[in-house]
């Protein structure tokens, strides 16, 4: 807080003090909610709680967090990831002594949670060219063929906090195959159909291995002690995606869940999705670490002995804003000034605006940026704060304290909510934000899935 501009204004402090008690109270002297000691103790206790972790990552039902990929994006991870190693997307099978090559023409994925043998498996059907070469090469035939596989999938622990959902290709099923080829047509011999079915499950069983969808690795943010792992998955057939509940070792209420197994929008691809509260414990966790500074000086510079401080009240959706969050936070004076010209101590609570925008790049890669606002209300208060939120003279006293506050805030909200520690072994795969949505309890950010091949594959 500027020392010239409280002594410029001392005069409203008188007199807004003199009026704030009677006869009796003035000649006790200075008033209890304006007491610097009693102030600093509840400034300390209320930080106290803020982004506290747990021992571990707790196993619970509920979850803030989600990764949710569409049946359209399962197909392109199988497609990109796949199709080099495995003839369910495209390659060489070797059957009956020849080397099959097979060449997808058009490929279908479909959830399915209800067959006998596979509760949580994704259905790919295939419409294929197929060409049977003898091992120097010559062809020996040439048709078209379909085929539908079920391919079970789960969710696999890594090292340390690092999941990754596994296609298990070893364990795949052709539920039902047919082929056309130089006048033959399996069809009109389902019983042929049903001893190739089997036999190129075994074949391929042998063949193949199974396949890291994606990998998830914990965030990279503050000190890195914040964790969060995919604990369990579910399939959704009747919305069409697959669920990858999140949990974390902040100490969030339980209150802070998500409705998984919604439908994404048509033609999404993958979405993660968090509850606001998880942007908040994260936020509180951030301030906790120091990464965002809890204390300033009088000049509004980060301090960690100064004078006045910060806590989170609360984040939520904006009433008006699509894409906007108001935080809600609360600014302490805990301490008199140096030179004793600011004696009283308490709290102003105010609310500001944080604005989630989706940034076009040049590159392959869109992000989401998250900026602060010039709104800022300061709320109510209590003591020094009480006189403030009479004469709005917070925001100008404070204007330094609570730009460096909002622009902190604004970084790491902006890290979090681009959780990127996905990654698929020997391959580049890149997450091209497509959109955000907000409301009360759920920020979706709608990604787009590029697989390429890393260098030297």
């Amino acid at each position: 807080m500027s020392h010239r501009r409280l002594a410029s204004t001392g005069l409203a402090y008188v007199l807004a003090f003199g009026a704030a008690c009677d006869l009796e109270s003035c000649v006790r002297g200075q008033q209890e909610e304006l007491d610097c000691g009693d102030r600093q103790a509840a400034f300390e206790k209320t930080a106290e709680r803020e982004g506290v972790l747990l021992d571990e990552i707790p196993d619970k039902a509920s979850f803030p967090m989600a990764l949710v990929i569409s049946e359209l994006g399962i197909a392109e991870l199988l497609k990109g990831i796949t199709s080099d190693t495995n003839p369910v997307a495209g390659g060489n099978l070797q059957l009956f002594g020849l080397n099959l090559e097979i060449v997808p023409k058009k490929t279908e994925v479909q959830l399915t949670s209800e067959l006998d043998k596979c509760s949580r498996c994704v259905i790919f059907s295939v419409d294929f060219n197929v060409q049977a070469l003898t091992e120097e090469g010559t062809s020996q035939l040439a048709g078209t063929g379909r085929s539908e596989i079920s391919i079970p999938l789960r969710l696999e622990a890594l090292e340390g906090d690092t999941t990754a959902l596994i296609a298990a290709y070893d364990k795949l099923t052709i539920i039902d195959i047919s082929i056309a080829a130089m006048g033959f047509i399996s069809e009109k011999y389902p019983e042929f159909e049903k001893a190739l079915a089997i036999k190129m499950t075994e074949l391929i069983r042998e063949q193949s291995e199974p396949v890291q969808l994606m990998r998830f690795a914990p965030w990279t943010i503050g000190t890195n002690s914040v964790k969060v792992a995919a604990k369990e998955f579910a399939i959704f057939p009747e919305t069409g995606v697959i669920s990858l509940g999140m949990q974390t070792n902040l100490a969030l209420p339980k209150a802070v869940a998500l409705e998984v197994g919604q439908a994404l929008p048509e033609g999404a691809m993958m979405a993660v999705q968090m509850h606001p509260g998880l942007l908040f414990g994260m936020a509180e966790r951030m301030m906790a670490e120091g990464v965002i500074p809890r204390r300033y000086n009088d000049d509004g510079e980060p301090d960690p002995e100064g004078p006045q401080g910060i806590t989170l009240t609360s984040l939520s959706k904006n009433a008006i804003g699509a894409t906007d969050l108001d935080v809600n936070f609360r600014v302490w004076r805990i301490k008199g000034s140096a030179d004793g010209e600011a004696e009283y101590c308490g709290f102003a609570d105010a609310v500001t605006v944080l604005r989630l925008d989706l940034v076009d790049s040049d590159g392959l890669q869109d992000r989401i940026t998250v900026s602060p606002t010039d709104e800022l209300r300061v709320l109510d208060g209590e003591g020094v704060g009480e006189l403030y939120e009479d004469n709005k003279d917070l925001v100008e006293e404070n204007k330094d304290l609570v730009d460096y506050f909002k622009n902190s805030l604004a970084d790491q909200i902006g890290i979090t909510v681009n959780y990127d520690e996905l990654a698929v072994e020997g391959q580049n795969i890149i997450f091209d934000a497509t959109g955000i949505t907000v409301d009360d309890k759920k920020i979706d950010i709608l990604l787009d899935i590029l697989v390429l091949a890393a260098e030297g594959n």
